[in-house]
């Protein structure tokens, strides 16, 4: 009798367990699995991160953004202004990128697939992160309360930075590396 009761309660609490993932670096498993993420999105893809410049979760983006996926960059001015970020680069092949204006630092490290997955933790989406950090990230792949509080937390967060100071930044950005060649 113990060992159905214990089959049962591990049937019925799998799905509690296998919602959530974590991964550490260096390693490639967070850049990984956030790329398979993107690959797997279908209608959205929404993005708070302090520092973006991994080549293939930044190809990832594009190429989500090319199949006709809704994505939404929020990012850091000062990781931004950096020569290896790639928020320019993101912002000229078209996707909507905002950068921080409404706080000192935009130091999230998050998103929301689809409304119904997450990744989160101290992972930023740098090659450094990968290759060289002792980083974290937290995938939660199942839509639960956690994912809907991220979900509105990016909302709130894109609503308060606005859109023309982001593309005020970005056009005096790439007229400054215009210059610079």
């Amino acid at each position: 009798m113990f060992w159905r009761i214990y089959v049962l309660f591990m049937l019925i609490s799998w799905p509690v367990y296998a919602q959530f993932e974590v991964n550490f670096t260096p390693s490639l498993s967070c850049e990984q699995k956030i790329a398979d993420l993107i690959d797997e999105a279908k209608n959205s893809i929404d993005v708070a991160v302090f520092s973006i410049n991994n080549d293939n979760i930044v190809k990832a983006l594009k190429d989500a953004h090319r199949r006709g996926v809704k994505v939404r960059i929020l990012t850091d001015k000062m990781s931004s202004g950096q020569k290896s970020s790639k928020t320019i680069d993101m912002y000229q092949a078209g996707l909507n990128i905002k950068v921080n204006s409404a706080h000192k630092l935009e130091h999230n490290k998050f998103a929301v697939f689809d409304g119904n997955k997450v990744v989160t933790g101290s992972y930023n989406w740098t090659n450094s992160a990968t290759d060289k950090n002792s980083e974290n990230c937290l995938f939660i792949l199942e839509q639960n309360q956690v994912v809907i509080d991220y979900h509105n937390r990016f909302n709130e967060l894109w609503q308060e930075n606005k859109q023309e100071k982001s593309d005020e930044w970005m056009i005096k950005k790439i007229k400054e590396s215009v210059k610079a060649d």
